[in-house]
């Protein structure tokens, strides 16, 4: 990601952590934050909450924002902590309404004291690209396939890439020569790989690893799966994937409902429902003028609602409202 940045119209400086709790962190940071004269600190997840707030508070910044993107943490002393720590900030982002009302249900975080903020997707980055489908897939040795589906997510459990592996022999053994693509890496890997083959699908079955052209790759699919079995933040691989007008089948879990507009924005299927799961499959391999549909509804919803510029703005409008900077500028 460092490689990524355009040092031209970005600093990026590395406050580095010694193993374990380094009480150091939160008084380096603020030396740093008060030479840089920082307006906003905006800190993200468990891991940065507690140094980011008493850094800032040595520092005198004049804002303290918070982001929670994904789980949020049970253990009793964090949980006590996170709800300290939440309400001695100028405010508590969440990416979605199901991550603010896990956050209220879990830490008991007054609901109205979250803002919501959805993630965005860069639409001139994630489009429909006009090369031909085949041309893509052959760029990642998925050439003369008739049914391709793919999923992009880390091999954890909860990601649950086995419910896909398993639903591959009842589509072949209902005529779909269907094929699984699975971009990412994980701790799972292994035994996904020996799930395959002991369904007797290795030849159907493509690790890719984790791939840089992630628009070429979901462009080459006929349908995007993400099959979560728990909550989830805001998934932006399914984001990602509506942006490409690729037809998206999840599991109807925290945000996937709202994301895909309650079915109209794509296709939900209960989680852990096996059946469910290759029913929906079986109709979409059958019915192209269902997977051309379901993609556009898709690129709309995401251009509606999750584009990259809604969400920046949005932020650019927190840090304002904070700091009162945008009045200089009105």
């Amino acid at each position: 990601m460092e490689s990524r940045v355009d040092s031209d119209r970005v600093d990026l400086l590395c406050v580095r952590q010694n193993c374990g709790n380094d009480p150091t962190v939160p008084f380096r940071l603020a030396r740093l934050l008060r030479k840089r004269k920082i307006d906003v600190l905006h800190s993200h997840a468990w891991g940065t909450l507690l140094e980011g707030i008493f850094a800032a508070k040595l520092a005198r910044v004049p804002a303290v924002i918070h982001s929670e993107h994904s789980t949020t943490d049970r253990r009793r002393r964090r949980i006590i902590a996170q709800r300290a720590g939440w309400g001695m900030l100028n405010q508590v982002v969440a990416v979605s309404d199901a991550v603010a009302d896990r956050m209220t249900n879990i830490v008991k975080y007054p609901r109205n004291k979250i803002h919501v903020i959805p993630n965005g997707v860069d639409l001139k980055q994630f489009r429909r690209l006009s090369s031909p489908r085949q041309e893509l897939r052959e760029q990642f040795g998925l050439s003369s396939i008739e049914f391709l589906i793919g999923m992009v997510a880390r091999f954890m459990p909860f990601k649950n890439h086995a419910g896909v592996l398993q639903a591959l022999p009842k589509l072949h053994a209902a005529g779909i020569d269907a094929h699984l693509a699975l971009a990412g890496s994980g701790p799972l890997r292994e035994q996904l790989e020996n799930l395959s083959e002991s369904l007797g699908i290795t030849d159907k079955v493509h690790f890719l690893g984790n791939i840089n052209e992630t628009c070429r790759f979901l462009n080459s699919l006929d349908v995007f799966v993400s099959n979560s079995t728990s909550g989830e933040g805001l998934s932006l691989a399914v984001l990602e994937a509506m942006a490409c007008e690729v037809p998206v089948l999840a599991t109807a879990v925290a945000e996937h409902p709202n994301v895909l507009n309650n079915g109209r924005a794509g296709s939900l299927i209960p989680p852990e429902n096996e059946d469910a799961l290759v029913e929906a499959l079986l109709h979409l391999a059958k019915k192209p003028e269902v997977l051309t549909a379901l993609g556009q509804a898709g690129r709309r919803r995401v251009l509606d609602k999750y584009s990259y510029d809604g969400m920046m703005k949005a932020y650019q409008q927190l840090y304002r409202r904070e700091t009162g900077i945008g009045r200089l500028y009105a």
